[in-house]
């Protein structure tokens, strides 16, 4: 077996390469007689900075301040029905008292809940309201506590009368677009 000749196989040029070589043209890139210019690896394409793995602390907070701007219009809008139904209960509740004050009493029977009216013709009604004077000489009402559960309303205060005030508490169900007195204390009796 032959050995080869010092200093490695013999190359055109010599080795290691002087001039020529691979690549062709000379050196390798960053190294003398070539390469890449300024030497160092090429030059990045499309001119983007690499994308970065943190996280996008704005896009975060924008989220979240949406999401809370949604959910507190959430709760605005069910705490404003709540309020519109308390509210148009205390309106037939008023609006009750007010035709037994002015002795109305067909137009406040017919506020009355369709159970008691099946149980209580008209002249019942009316010789319950006698019974509780407080409710025709009534000059007005305030209620001050509020219960809303399952379409039925009950509210409590005071009754205003020209004999002094007396706790009122009502019952009213929500049905077909009104609302209709279900039960009714004055001064602790109620109406039969």
């Amino acid at each position: 077996m032959q050995q080869p000749p010092q200093g490695g196989f013999p190359q055109p040029g010599g080795f290691p390469p002087q001039g020529g070589g691979y690549p062709p043209g000379g050196g390798y890139p960053g190294g003398p007689g070539g390469g890449y210019p300024g030497g160092g690896y090429p030059p990045q394409q499309g001119g983007q900075a690499p994308p970065s793995g943190g996280t996008n602390w704005a896009k975060v907070i924008g989220i979240g301040c949406g999401v809370l701007v949604l959910l507190l219009s959430l709760c605005g809008f069910g705490i404003f029905m709540c309020f519109q139904g308390v509210t148009a209960s205390k309106d037939h509740a008023h609006a009750f008292l007010g035709e037994l004050r002015t002795g109305n009493h067909t137009s406040a029977y017919a506020r009355m809940d369709p159970s008691y009216q099946a149980t209580h013709p008209l002249p019942t009604f009316q010789a319950a309201v006698a019974a509780l004077p407080a409710l025709s000489s009534n000059t007005d009402a305030t209620f001050t506590n509020f219960n809303v559960s399952n379409g039925v309303h009950s509210l409590q205060g005071v009754l205003t009368t020209p004999s002094g005030p007396y706790d009122i508490q009502m019952t009213m169900r929500e049905a077909n677009g009104g609302f209709y007195v279900t039960s009714l204390v004055v001064g602790g009796s109620p109406l039969q």
